[in-house]
């Protein structure tokens, strides 16, 4: 019998993003795959902000940046017209203020080769086909690629193993939701489409939706549109002719040259309704399904991992009691449930074809489109950087507009001492807590709440929890004691995070806020807490290696 901390089924880049997040964290993982090599199949397409700051985290967003196409804009079309445009650029408090288009295969490829280079071997042809469960882990019994058997013991195993999730059979939980009575076509290729590259388009029309998104190469394209049925009724298959004619539902004149390979699909919204079964998990379309719309699948799914990853790395190592584990369904299902809902609502929206509320579509789109918060706050929909966990157990506070729940916004810091510019998630670890404190003004009030947190803390979490103090005081950057970190904002960058007072944010290691207000010592004691126990030994510095190499990136 073999035995790992944590057994991942899917090697997808849900599964990858897990293996890579948990090996960062110290964490002995294993990952298997029933498919003998990467798939090199038409698929996600779209990572969104959001995404690109986990991935900047484990090491592999620059070379995805290097080799993906840049989108700045998603345009929503409705009879020949454009009705919405999303400008991603809207972002300002996001280093990554646009989407990357690259696809599927190239994005788990990347994720292998960042694996391959640290030392975590991916298992193919590796299938689970069954699961028992004890007091202290999961035996699971998998099939090998000779035929033979084998028992991997693990302490937890997650399923990241796709909408069809043998996972998600095995232990017994229900796929909610109804499948889609239209069926869509995929392919890419080589097209003439005389919208500006950095310009993705959704279109539809009373026969149905086409969407144009622009890939790395030159001329590349992903088309994508609801399948076509002849006079009788039934499905067309896609040929080149097929997508060409197809193309008249966007009202924009391209030309398909080329196409790689079609792949015809159903489509269904649903969730599991549970996220977790005693030792094991689900994490991406293995718990949740929905349309295209915006893109936002393979992202939902990353997003997954990334909460659930820090939590099982906490309490596999000894970090964090384990009840931790349990705000993982609490914060995701809640997010995956808005994600199938808002999906499910805009592509049904977009194929009303002939009803009589696409009148009434089209002028909600037109009042939309009118006003710029709505837009910025569509934008920060789609990106998933508004995604929150208000209201869950383990978060509280409020200053201005930021909650205990919500994403530290990621503002650039001009420093102008120094006279350079830094990322405020730069400065923070993202494998372990941070605690983040604003001032403006009162020089003695900021260095003393300071003092108090830093001496306070360092007998109970000596090594959990790092400290960073933000300021638009130039002379408290150059007389604060070395002890204490302080960044200067002189930029005022970051003015929603200064208060009339000294002001705390315990920052978790995905960039969540569990507490927001006043520095209250025994309040912070108290969240930290639920998060973490007492410190028994000092972290392995994932986030020093990390923060140094991205220092070296930017100078």
């Amino acid at each position: 019998m073999q035995r790992t901390q944590v057994l991942i089924v899917g090697a997808g880049p849900t599964g990858l993003a897990l293996a890579a997040q948990l090996h960062r964290l110290g964490v002995a993982c294993r990952i298997i795959d029933k498919h003998a090599q990467v798939l090199e199949l038409t698929k996600s397409a779209a990572l969104h902000s959001r995404t690109l700051e986990y991935f900047r985290d484990l090491g592999v967003v620059d070379r995805i940046v290097a080799e993906g196409q840049r989108v700045d804009i998603l345009d929503l079309r409705t009879g020949h017209r454009d009705r919405v445009t999303v400008d991603f650029r809207t972002l300002g408090d996001a280093a990554y203020p646009y989407m990357i288009d690259i696809p599927q295969a190239r994005t788990e490829h990347i994720l292998i080769d960042h694996l391959t280079d640290v030392g975590v071997e991916l298992e193919r042809g590796v299938t689970c086909t069954g699961i028992k469960q004890t007091g202290d882990g999961v035996a699971a019994t998998v099939t090998l690629p000779d035929d033979s058997t084998d028992t991997i013991h693990a302490d937890w195993l997650v399923g990241c193993d796709g909408a069809h999730s043998t996972i998600r059979s095995l232990l017994g939980l229900d796929f909610v939701g109804d499948a889609y009575a239209d069926d869509w076509v995929l392919c890419d290729g080589v097209v003439d489409w005389p919208l500006p590259r950095n310009e993705m388009t959704f279109s539809s029309d009373s026969d149905g939706i086409y969407g144009v998104f622009p890939l790395p190469g030159d001329r590349r394209y992903r088309l994508a549109y609801t399948q076509n049925r002849d006079a009788n009724g039934e499905l067309v298959e896609p040929d080149i002719e097929d997508a060409q004619r197809a193309m008249a539902r966007t009202g924009i004149e391209g030309t398909i040259h080329s196409v790689d390979q079609f792949w015809t699909f159903n489509l269904a919204h649903r969730q599991a309704t549970s996220y977790r079964k005693g030792r094991a998990f689900l994490v991406g379309d293995a718990a949740h399904v929905h349309t295209p719309f915006g893109g936002q699948g393979l992202n939902l799914g990353v997003g997954d991992a990334m909460n659930l990853g820090w939590k099982l790395a906490a309490v596999a190592n000894g970090r964090a009691p384990v009840d931790l584990l349990d705000t993982y369904e609490e914060e995701r299902h809640r997010v995956g449930k808005q994600v199938v809902s808002f999906t499910h609502l805009g592509a049904q929206a977009m194929l009303l074809r002939g009803d009589p509320r696409r009148h009434l579509r089209d002028a909600v789109m037109g009042v939309l489109q009118s006003s710029p918060a709505a837009l910025r706050q569509m934008a920060r929909r789609l990106s998933q950087v508004a995604h929150s966990y208000r209201n869950t157990s383990t978060v509280t506070g409020r200053v201005r507009k930021l909650r205990g729940g919500d994403r530290l916004p990621d503002y650039s810091l001009f420093d102008g001492v120094a006279n350079h510019n830094r990322r405020l998630h730069d400065l923070l670890p993202s494998d372990r807590p941070a605690l983040l404190l604003t001032g403006q003004g009162n020089v003695g009030a900021l260095l003393s709440s300071a003092r108090q947190m830093l001496d306070a803390l360092r007998t109970s979490h000596p090594n959990t929890l790092a400290m960073q103090v933000l300021t638009t005081d130039w002379k408290m950057s150059t007389t604060a004691p070395e002890d204490i970190p302080v960044v200067l904002d002189r930029g005022r960058e970051a003015d929603e995070l200064y208060g009339p007072h000294p002001t705390a944010y315990l920052v978790r290691p995905d960039r969540h806020l569990c507490y927001v207000g006043p520095p209250a010592v025994e309040r912070i004691r108290e969240q930290l807490a639920m998060m973490f126990t007492a410190e028994t030994g000092a972290y392995h510095g994932a986030h020093e290696a990390s923060a140094s190499a991205t220092e070296g990136r930017r100078r």
